[in-house]
């Protein structure tokens, strides 16, 4: 097969398959805040919540213009995503796709989970991964001209995914340091930050834009962002740092996992004690070594230090591409050299990895624990309905036209205030009321490896 027919091919695979995958449900708050945003962009409302992401924003509702649906909107989005990761990764290390390894990597990288799952969440984070891992392919260019054109990416992925930015950060001050290029590069990485944020602030206004930027930067970093000065247990970072990658993004074994996932994980050990040959080759030939191992390096440490990792798994999803790159080095040289057994161990793991990740994107189609949670209360919503959670879930419910006498509680001491005798219905999300004896208790629960955020939610009925 031709390399253009065999890019022909995966475009479709890519968008079929994520349009295949599609979610017709609100699953959490975030895609809550990117779907409003679609129809009422406004930033000072949170929707979505700042950096604002207009660059996403502005191609998601460009889509939904056209489809007149959120899931295929974001589907296909997230396919063109996926097949720009493909492209952008084969080119970093310089494989291509019609060839064993690029098949391979190719396959990896449809099936990975955590990039399937992500593609047809209503989030910005494919899109993200792929402005990042272009910016790094033309930066890495010795072409003239290239250079110019991933500074001016870098620019434009501040507007997509502002947290993966500081990945960039390593291979721009490579080509900064060079003689003669630094007014070109800076004015090109300044012209696409120009081409979002000139609008961004027309629409906003600069008064109000200031003011978000600071609450949500000011709440990140010192309240809910989940940083290291709010969230300061090192060792516990580290290892769930390591559980996204090995779990969720790469779908291998964890304690409470399906056996499946074991077999998996199993034969790809075998795969890459048997092909090292091939990741040694790859390696001595200078195949993504230097800037974009420091960049992985480096935002390894801004996550560790400034993201949600404890409940966010998605953060490390700009690395999986790099990742995956190991078994697709192995598969190959065990492809051209090895005997019959080691070849029957690769197709085995592919099947397993495989097999993880539609059994994932199977569940993802099924209502998350809180969107159950809101299709009980709709479906038996009746008048005088009082309803009693946290903020965030209060928020979740009633912008989805859930209509009751919401009571936000944020402590013990606010759950003993409230008086079930009142008159209507009364439901408590999350923990009973001391005290108390409920009359109904109803657990609602998804796969975590899903998503990560509330996979098991009680309510009480009073």
């Amino acid at each position: 097969m031709s390399e253009g027919r065999a890019w022909g091919a995966l475009l479709v695979l890519c968008i079929a398959s994520r349009l295949l995958g599609a979610i017709h449900y609100v699953e959490d708050l975030d895609s809550l805040r990117f779907a409003l945003a679609v129809v009422d962009y406004d930033v000072a409302r949170l929707q979505p919540h700042f950096p604002a992401y207009p660059v996403f924003c502005f191609a998601a509702k460009a889509i939904h213009a056209l489809t007149g649906r959120y899931a295929p909107a974001f589907a296909v989005l997230g396919g063109l995503s996926t097949l720009a990761i493909l492209f952008f990764t084969l080119g970093l290390a310089r494989i291509r796709l019609a060839s064993p390894t690029g098949l391979i990597a190719a396959f990896l990288l449809l099936f990975n989970p955590l990039l399937w799952l992500m593609s047809n969440r209503w989030m910005p984070d494919a899109m993200g991964a792929a402005f990042v891992l272009a910016s790094l392919w033309c930066l890495g260019r010795p072409e003239r001209g290239k250079a110019a054109w991933g500074s001016f990416i870098a620019g434009l992925t501040l507007g997509v995914r502002l947290s993966y930015a500081p990945l960039l950060l390593a291979p721009l001050l490579f080509r900064l340091r060079e003689p003669g290029r630094r007014l070109h590069l800076l004015g090109a990485g300044a012209a696409g930050a120009a081409l979002w944020l000139v609008p961004l602030i027309a629409v906003t206004g600069w008064p109000e834009l200031v003011q978000a930027a600071q609450a949500q930067t000011r709440g990140h970093f010192t309240d809910f962002g989940g940083t290291l000065s709010t969230e300061p247990g090192v060792l516990e970072r580290w290892a769930v740092i390591f559980r996204s990658l090995w779990a969720d993004g790469l779908g291998l074994y964890w304690p409470g996992r399906n056996l499946l996932t074991a077999c998996t994980t199993a034969a790809l050990l075998a795969v890459l004690a048997a092909g090292w040959r091939g990741v040694a080759q790859r390696l001595d030939s200078g195949a993504l070594l230097g800037a974009p191992v420091i960049a992985c390096l480096l935002y390894l440490g801004w996550i560790f230090l400034f993201q949600n990792v404890l409940h966010k798994s998605r953060h490390v999803l700009p690395l999986l591409p790099f990742l995956a790159l190991a078994p697709a080095f192995a598969g190959d040289w065990i492809y051209r050299q090895a005997a019959r057994w080691p070849r029957v161990i690769l197709a085995v793991f592919l099947c397993c990895y495989g097999c993880v990740t539609l059994h994932l994107v199977v569940q993802h189609r099924g209502p998350t624990a809180i969107a159950q949670v809101h299709r009980h209360l709709a479906a038996g919503e009746t008048e005088g309905l009082r309803i009693v959670s946290v903020p965030l879930i209060k928020w979740y419910l009633a912008s989805q036209d859930l209509e009751a006498e919401y009571i936000p509680v944020e402590s013990p001491e606010d759950l003993r205030a409230i008086d079930p005798a009142a008159a209507g219905e009364l439901v408590v999300i999350g923990s009973p009321l001391p005290d108390r004896e409920p009359k109904a208790v109803r657990t609602f629960y998804h796969n975590p490896y899903v998503n990560r955020l509330w996979p098991e939610l009680v309510v009480y009925e009073y």
